[in-house]
Order: C-alpha cells, then sequence, then structure tokens
C-alpha cells in the first residue's frame, strides 16, 4: 500500500505540473488575446466617433451622400473592418433613402448594397432628335443603377417675388447592373452637330432593348469617364461572385457525389449528406489528427485501408483501425459534422468487421485459442452480446448433435 500510494503520488505531481504547463500556455495565450481586444475596442471607438461627427453633418440634405462620408473620414478612420464598413453603407443607403424620394422601393436594405459613385446631375436626352427631355440625377450603387427625376417647385413670396426651392429627387428608374449595357456616345456620330451634342453623353441600354441617353449637365468635369469605369468595374465585380458561386456550387455537388458514390449507405442519411455538400467552404471541416491538419479525403483514405484488411480477413489490424476511428470521432467535440461522419462510417465497418468474425468464431468454437481471440476482437468492437450469442449458439449445436 505505501509502495501503491508512492505511485499514485509521483502521477499526480507528474500530472499537476502537465496540467499547471497548459493552464500557463492558456493564460498566457487568453492575455494576448485580451490585449488584441482591447486595441479592436479603442480603433471601434475612434472610429465609431468619426462616423458620428460625420452622419451629423446631415449628408442627407444635400446629394453628395455617397461622398460626404468617406471625404469626412480619415486614412485611419478608413480601416476595412467590417463592422464600420457595414456602418458607413447602412449610413450612404438611409441618407440615399432620405434624398431621393421612393428609392427605398427599388433598393432596400440588402447585406452589402452600398453607394458607389453620386454621379451628379444629368439630362435625359431624345434618342431621335437629342433634344432635352428633363433633369435627371444618377446614382450607381454596386448592383444596381439609380435614376431620378429633379422636380423643381416654385412658392409665391411675401412680396410677390416667386424663388425657386430647393429641387425634389424622385426615383425614377432602376436596373440591375448585369441587366444593362452602358455605352459611350462620344464619337459615335459621324457629323460634327450630332456629335457635339452627345460627346457629353451616355446611352443605357436594358436586356428588354429599351435605351436611355443621358448627357452630363457639367461638361467640364469627368463625372462620364467615372461613372463608365466605377460602372464596368462594379460588373467584372458581379460577375466574379456570379463565377464564385457557380463554382462553389459546382464543388458542393461534385464532394456530394464523391461521399455519396463511395459509400451508397450515406444516402440514407439525408440530413449528414447535405452538411457534407459544403465540405470544401467550410474552414472546420479539417480535423486534427496527431498534430496535423487533415480533411475528411483522409478519413477516407483510413475507410479505404480498412475495407483492404476486411476483404483480407486481417482481423487485427482492421480492429486496430476502426477503434482509431471511433477514439479519433469521440475527440471531435467542437466538429458535430466531422464527428457524425467518421462514427457513421466507423459503426457501419464495425458492424461488417464483426459479422465476419463471428462467422469464423462459430467455425472454430472448439478452439481455445481462436475462440479467445475472436471473442476479444468482438468486445474491443462493442459487439459484445454477438460473440455471446454466436458461441452459445455453435455449442448448443454441438451439444444436440453429440446427443442424437
Amino acid at each position: 500500500m505505501r509502495n501503491r500510494t508512492s505511485t499514485d503520488l509521483q502521477k499526480n505531481v507528474y500530472q499537476n505540473r502537465t496540467q499547471f504547463i497548459k493552464i500557463s500556455k492558456e493564460a498566457e495565450k487568453l492575455k494576448g488575446e485580451m490585449r488584441v481586444l482591447r486595441n479592436l475596442m479603442s480603433e471601434l471607438k475612434s472610429n465609431t466617433t468619426a462616423l458620428r461627427s460625420a452622419s451629423s453633418s446631415s449628408p442627407a440634405e444635400s446629394t453628395g451622400f455617397g461622398e460626404s462620408f468617406s471625404s469626412s473620414l480619415s486614412k485611419r478612420d478608413r480601416r476595412s473592418s467590417v463592422a464600420d464598413r457595414t456602418a458607413l453603407w447602412n449610413s450612404q443607403l438611409q441618407a440615399l433613402w432620405k434624398t431621393i424620394g421612393g428609392s427605398q422601393k427599388f433598393l432596400p436594405a440588402v447585406p452589402g448594397r452600398h453607394v458607389i459613385q453620386n454621379a451628379g446631375p444629368w439630362v435625359e436626352l431624345d434618342n431621335a432628335t437629342w433634344k432635352p427631355r428633363r433633369s435627371m440625377h444618377i446614382v450607381l450603387l454596386n448592383d444596381h443603377l439609380l435614376v431620378a427625376s429633379r422636380k423643381k417647385r416654385r412658392v409665391e413670396g411675401v412680396n410677390g417675388d416667386s424663388r425657386q426651392v430647393p429641387s425634389k429627387l424622385v426615383a425614377d428608374r432602376c436596373w440591375p447592373l448585369l441587366d444593362i449595357e452602358m455605352i459611350d456616345l462620344a464619337g459615335a456620330n459621324e457629323t460634327g452637330s450630332s456629335k457635339n451634342k452627345v460627346a457629353d453623353a451616355i446611352m443605357i441600354r436594358s436586356v428588354t432593348q429599351e435605351s436611355f441617353t443621358y448627357r452630363t449637365e457639367n461638361a467640364d468635369s469627368n463625372e462620364k469617364v467615372s461613372l463608365l469605369l466605377n460602372f464596368r468595374k462594379a460588373v467584372e465585380e458581379l460577375r466574379k461572385e456570379l463565377r464564385s458561386e457557380i463554382e462553389s456550387t459546382n464543388k458542393a455537388k461534385e464532394t456530394l457525389n464523391y461521399f455519396a458514390s463511395r459509400d451508397p449507405g450515406l444516402l440514407k442519411k439525408a440530413e449528414l449528406l447535405e452538411t457534407l455538400s459544403d465540405v470544401k467552404d467550410r474552414p472546420n471541416m479539417l480535423i486534427e489528427v496527431d498534430g496535423k491538419q487533415q480533411s475528411l479525403r483522409w478519413v477516407e483514405g483510413e475507410v479505404d485501408e480498412l475495407d483492404v484488411d476486411i476483404a483480407l480477413q486481417r482481423f487485427d489490424s482492421a480492429v486496430n483501425r476502426v477503434e482509431r476511428l471511433k477514439n479519433l470521432a469521440k475527440g471531435l467535440k467542437n466538429n458535430a459534422i466531422a464527428q457524425d461522419f467518421i462514427k457513421f462510417k466507423a459503426d457501419e465497418r464495425a458492424s461488417k468487421l464483426a459479422g465476419l468474425i463471428s462467422h469464423e468464431l462459430v467455425d472454430t468454437h472448439n478452439e481455445l485459442k481462436k475462440t479467445k481471440r475472436n471473442i476479444g476482437w468482438l468486445s474491443r468492437l462493442d459487439f459484445e452480446d454477438r460473440a455471446r450469442e454466436a458461441y452459445l449458439e455453435a455449442r448448443s449445436q454441438t451439444i444436440h448433435k453429440r446427443s442424437r
């Protein structure tokens, strides 16, 4: 008892030392994370203060709602923080809704939607005669192009003098960027008079074959050139996002077909198969095995080796692989999807392996060493009941046969 107590004391000292080292490392890591969090909170506070000061300048009263926020923020405040950027974009959309009446109907609040350029005042031209029709206002967003009409109202003063109040903008048309084509009309006509009329004009052609012509009011500005460049850039970004979505969908289908074709039993697990469809897009699908990061494809390789051992009836190696997979699944407590996937694979192979070992147990039940070995394998696979039933059934048949 004294020796056993001394041995237990040594083990406890070693375990306490190991746990103390582990806890100290976790404490040091937590201290570093708290330091980073404190810095991020200070940056968030400064950015929020700058954003509040920018929003207090009432950008909705002017038409430059897109530029008023970005111009009032310094370089330090314009960091690529997701929270700050989202707040900025929401403020821009709210300013857009207040400035242009009816714009909220065309442009509801969608995550990621923001103003790229406030192109300012334009004039709509007649497509046949190039004569001005009405004053317009163009706003380019990351996914839509909004055109608003500028309506002027006159009120009578006290002395009978009429004065013009600030014009009111009303949303007129709104197109998705991928449904329209923007054409620069500069140099599109050969005659000199027509060329001068449309030198600062653009044509917007929609998928319904409707076309609208707009000319900038300020001929000396670069609004048209900036609008064309920003429009092409935004369209290219949308096309890239569309291509990436299609590729991710194809990868998900490919992964789904891969797992389903390799193991038809997964078709019965509808929920597990659906979660595996986006396995390549989920960073937490990487599992740690012996200190290394492995994907679920590595698990498929291990299952293939297990299938080979089962087919060749290398039961000792197969049982060891099944135990390894089960222990790996138990250790993945923070990844339920990978845990269910590995557990399903291990249980399915364990059941198949237990059937083969039980068959051999029945054939060799009269040999002591083989019986002990087979029962030991079934016990390690958690099939003690099957081992007991198979052994007793075989012995019963032998007793009945000999008694007859």
